[in-house]
């Protein structure tokens, strides 16, 4: 299972079974937390802002432009 350290940001393969002991870089034992994907709400939105973003730029050049 991948594991990452909120300490250092390092992604390591931790044991089978039960969560490491350390972080192999900066040795740290707490903030060990499993790598997981991002929720898919939080892709959603993800995407909602950047065509949001987009959308904005697009009708400002327009703007700029027509006048």
């Amino acid at each position: 299972m991948q594991y990452h350290c909120s300490r250092c940001h390092q992604r390591f393969a931790g044991p089978a079974e039960g969560a490491p002991e350390h972080c192999p870089r900066c040795k740290a034992e707490a903030g060990l937390e499993p790598d997981k994907r991002a929720p898919l709400a939080m892709l959603l939105f993800a995407a909602f802002l950047a065509t949001a973003v987009l959308a904005s730029v697009v009708g400002g050049a327009v703007a700029v432009a027509s006048s």
